[in-house]
């Protein structure tokens, strides 16, 4: 566990406008995975994948409105 010192800057750790994320193991590998078959970096191959759910579920929504 880290414990976080009250006069460190936290944005002098990550880039303002970016967040860590943990992932277990497997899912970590997986990840790797997809990496390496891609050629795309992990951030790169999230964004992407996330980018696309994100696009299907707003699809989704408003298929849904259009039908109400």
């Amino acid at each position: 566990m880290y414990k976080i010192d009250s006069n460190m800057d936290i944005n002098s750790k990550y880039p303002k406008g970016r967040k860590s994320l943990a992932i277990d193991v497997d899912t970590y590998d997986m990840l790797q995975t997809i990496c390496n078959s891609e050629r795309r970096t992990k951030i790169d191959q999230l964004k992407l994948l996330i980018e696309r759910e994100y696009q299907k579920i707003n699809e989704e929504g408003s298929q849904l409105s259009a039908a109400s």
